[in-house]
């Protein structure tokens, strides 16, 4: 039961934190996030992105993958605490 807790707060943290810096690196237009060379499509997801969607497409869907990052992590947290 304590090993499932510390797992469940570690992942909500971890969840939280990076959606926070995906939300906020789209925000700001961080370069490597949302507007990064397309000849790194095949190994890098935002290069992908920005190769199917453009660069406005990466940066809507990086900010919305930052705030269901964020939900799931709150999740996660609430439900370690209860």
């Amino acid at each position: 039961m304590h090993d499932m807790l510390a797992t469940e707060l570690f992942f909500g943290l971890l969840f939280v934190a990076a959606g926070g810096v995906l939300f906020t690196g789209a925000r700001k237009r961080w370069a490597w996030l949302v507007d990064p060379p397309t000849e790194f499509w095949f190994c890098y997801s935002q290069s992908l992105l920005k190769a199917v969607f453009g660069t406005e497409g990466c940066r809507a869907i990086t900010q919305t993958m930052g705030v269901l990052f964020v939900v799931v992590g709150s999740f996660l947290l609430v439900r370690s605490w209860v």
